[in-house]
């Protein structure tokens, strides 16, 4: 299969109230098991990057990661059986652009640290570069913060419900990423998102919402999340969690062992497997067909 369109499934699953799971790879092994466990669970996947991942896999270049990226994306897709979608995540301008003229199906623009007139501005431009290439936009209106920080720095970085119509009628994007205190990098399920705010937010918007940083909320309320535009979630810290406890409980099992294929293929077996248990939460599976 050729690199799949997100907007098809953002809007089937805004309409039934459950999300489709977009899921980071940093390495080939985790690329790999986010797919196979798509392929078991009969689910379409967003394989996502990262602007931070692009920089490793590149070796230091961003622009050579994109490429790296955007070829690991297509060969996944054309041997896959249900739908992979190749996706940006938390991308620059220039990245954007790039990445949209590399294969990749969808893409995300980062600017949630800018004013609200700058986000606009720039999210315009890329809008009218990606509706030309047929490439789903995801925009961002507020901030998902790194662990730390002062509760009142967190508090001024949420999205504010107020500015949600005007940005999606200027920007026309096909997704929205809120913030609604979750954290980037959470290691512990123990974050309670602002599902009042979701809810205004979700009266407001006429597109499906985004929920990034969610390894750290609480599973009960990523579900209630779903009834109130959630369709895409992001995951990311909890799979490197998996990928790593496999790493370090194999070397601590075989200290001898210096053939990484061992150590890294448990790895991608127990990152499967956690995607797979997302897929579930989220209700996609089953949903290619």
């Amino acid at each position: 299969m050729t690199i799949a369109k997100l907007k098809p499934w953002l809007n089937l699953a805004q309409s039934n109230q459950f999300a489709i799971g977009a899921f980071n790879f940093n390495t080939l092994e985790q690329a790999q098991a986010i797919v196979a466990a798509a392929e078991v669970e009969n689910a379409p996947v967003v394989l996502q990057v990262s602007h931070n991942a692009l920089k490793y896999i590149g070796s230091g270049n961003h622009r050579q990661g994109l490429r790296y990226a955007a070829a690991i994306g297509r060969e996944a897709a054309q041997m896959a059986t249900i739908p992979v979608i190749l996706h940006l995540d938390h991308g620059t301008y220039d990245e954007v652009v790039e990445a949209a003229n590399l294969g990749f199906s969808s893409v995300m623009f980062d600017g949630g640290d800018l004013s609200y007139a700058e986000n606009i501005a720039k999210t315009q431009k890329l809008r009218q570069i990606t509706s030309e290439l047929g490439v789903t936009l995801e925009a961002e209106l507020g901030e998902v913060p790194k662990p730390g920080g002062s509760e009142s720095e967190k508090d001024g970085m949420l999205t504010d419900p107020s500015t949600v119509s005007g940005f999606i009628e200027e920007t026309s994007v096909d997704a929205l990423a809120v913030s609604l205190g979750s954290v980037h990098g959470g290691k512990q399920k123990n974050t309670s998102i602002d599902l009042p705010r979701l809810k205004k937010i979700n009266a407001l918007a006429n597109i499906p919402l985004v929920l990034h940083g969610s390894s750290g909320v609480k599973d009960d309320e990523i579900t209630q999340g779903m009834q109130f535009g959630l369709a895409k979630i992001n995951v990311a810290t909890q799979l490197n969690q998996a990928f790593t406890n496999a790493v370090r409980h194999h070397l601590g099992q075989d200290t001898e062992v210096v053939d990484p294929r061992p150590y890294l293929g448990a790895a991608r077996k127990q990152m499967q497997a956690a995607v797979q248990a997302r897929m579930r939460l989220f209700g996609i599976s089953g949903q290619a067909g």
